[in-house]
C-alpha cells in the first residue's frame, strides 16, 4: 500500500471545520419569575456561560426561574452539568427551576438520566 503522508492534525482545524452554533441568550423578568431563553448548542466551550446568565437571574431574587429551552439544538453531559448546577444553585437561594419548550434530543436526556423527575418539565 502506498500512500501520502497524514498530514498533522490540529485541534484549531478541526473546531473551525465543525458547523457550530453559538449559545444565545435572552433574559426576562416579571415580578418574581424570570426566564431566560436559550438558543444554540450547550456544550464543553458554552455551559459555564449559561450557567452564569442564570445565576445572574436567580441572584437578582426570582423565586422562579424559567429555562426556556426551545431553540437548543444540542446538548452534551457538560450541558446536563449546567442544569443540574442551575438547579442547585437555585434551591439553594429558594428559587425553583423550571424547563419549558423542551426539543426531543432534551427530552431525551433528560429521561434517561432522571433528570426529568428531578426538574419541573413542561415539554414543547
Amino acid at each position: 500500500m502506498t500512500g501520502q503522508p497524514i498530514p498533522e492534525w490540529h485541534s484549531d482545524r478541526i473546531v473551525q471545520g465543525m458547523d457550530r452554533q453559538p449559545l444565545a441568550f435572552r433574559p426576562t423578568r416579571d415580578a418574581n419569575e424570570s426566564s431566560l431563553a436559550v438558543a444554540g448548542e450547550i456544550d464543553m466551550s458554552t455551559a459555564d456561560s449559561f450557567f452564569e446568565q442564570a445565576r445572574v437571574l436567580i441572584d437578582a431574587g426570582a423565586s422562579v426561574l424559567v429555562l426556556d429551552l426551545g431553540e437548543v439544538t444540542f446538548c452534551d453531559s457538560l450541558g446536563v452539568a449546567a442544569l443540574v448546577r442551575i438547579y442547585k444553585y437555585g434551591m439553594a437561594a429558594g428559587c425553583r427551576v423550571r424547563l419549558v419548550n423542551l426539543r426531543t434530543h432534551v427530552a431525551h436526556i433528560l429521561e434517561i438520566s432522571g433528570l426529568d423527575q428531578v426538574f419541573e418539565v413542561e415539554p414543547a
